[in-house]
């Protein structure tokens, strides 16, 4: 049963999002920095999950194909992996900020240069 929120309830979940989704480069270099790149990316996403599932519920995955969901998740897993290892291995915390510049505009990047093209 999907959840039904006002309009201003649905505006400020949105800031929300905006607000959490542009501090999880310096959260993830915070917390890596305490447990270890493996430790800090695993107990980030952990907590996450079941913040997820307690607010959400369980997904409902059988409109999805499993191909799809087996490589989708595998592909998810190794970027975050990969941006976990990245941002935990970067020299100073500037160096972590540039990396997740980079992470968030590659994709708009993408888009313009295969336009261009």
């Amino acid at each position: 049963m999907p959840m039904v929120y006002s309009r201003n309830g649905a505006t400020l979940l949105g800031g929300a999002a905006i607000l959490l989704w542009s501090t999880s480069v310096a959260l993830m270099r915070d917390i890596s920095e305490a447990l270890g790149a493996a430790g800090g990316a695993a107990m980030l996403y952990s907590v996450s999950t079941v913040f997820l599932l307690l607010l959400i519920g369980w997904p409902k995955l059988r409109g999805c194909s499993r191909g799809y969901l087996c490589w989708g998740g595998l592909l998810f897993i190794v970027y975050e992996i990969c941006l976990a290892l990245s941002l935990c291995y970067a020299s100073d915390r500037s160096q972590a900020i540039e990396l997740g510049m980079i992470n968030y505009l590659w994709p708009c990047l993408t888009v313009m240069l295969n336009s261009c093209a």
